[in-house]
């Protein structure tokens, strides 16, 4: 039973993590200052002016948005695709060594429980001040799983290849 608990310890405190800064209003996260003195976004400019699209109704891009504004705005979508990049990577190793599911049911259950608590996430952005649930970023989030889960698969592949 410990040692189930000990593998399951990683992937929900990082759960815990992204609930806890996703119950975080997002003046409370305001990278903008950090991206100015870094002059990262300011080195980034002549790519960032080549992209614009639209999100949730509006048009997203540095003319619409201005540069530091944008640039935000990208990091946190990325970080949306990390994060949960990382949750499914930590939940399937939970599976694997707690369970005796099959690659494929594991690789499967694991992107399942992934966004079913990135829906869950983002419906408790409905009672945060400042947030606001939307659709799209779950799927940002379910494809992160998806690609992390692609990783992992291709690792165990390589892994047996590697052995046999």
């Amino acid at each position: 039973m410990k040692r189930i608990l000990l593998y399951w310890m990683l992937p929900l405190s990082w759960a815990a993590v992204i609930f806890y800064t996703s119950s975080m209003p997002s003046s409370e996260q305001d990278i903008k200052p950090a991206l100015s003195f870094l002059t990262i976004a300011e080195s980034l400019e002549p790519v960032l002016r080549l992209i614009e699209f639209q999100y949730y109704g509006e048009i997203r891009s540095v003319e619409a948005n201005g540069l530091l504004p944008f640039t935000e705005f990208l990091i946190r979508k990325l970080t949306h695709f990390g994060v949960y990049f990382v949750l499914a990577i930590l939940m399937f190793f939970a599976l694997q060594k707690t369970t005796s599911m099959k690659l494929s049911i594991s690789l499967a259950f694991a992107w399942m429980l992934t966004v079913h608590f990135a829906i869950v996430d983002e419906l408790n952005q409905s009672f945060t001040p400042e947030r606001t649930p939307y659709y799209f970023d779950v799927a940002i989030d379910s494809v992160g799983a998806l690609v992390g889960l692609l990783f992992c698969g291709l690792f165990v592949w390589w892994k047996k290849r590697r052995k046999g």
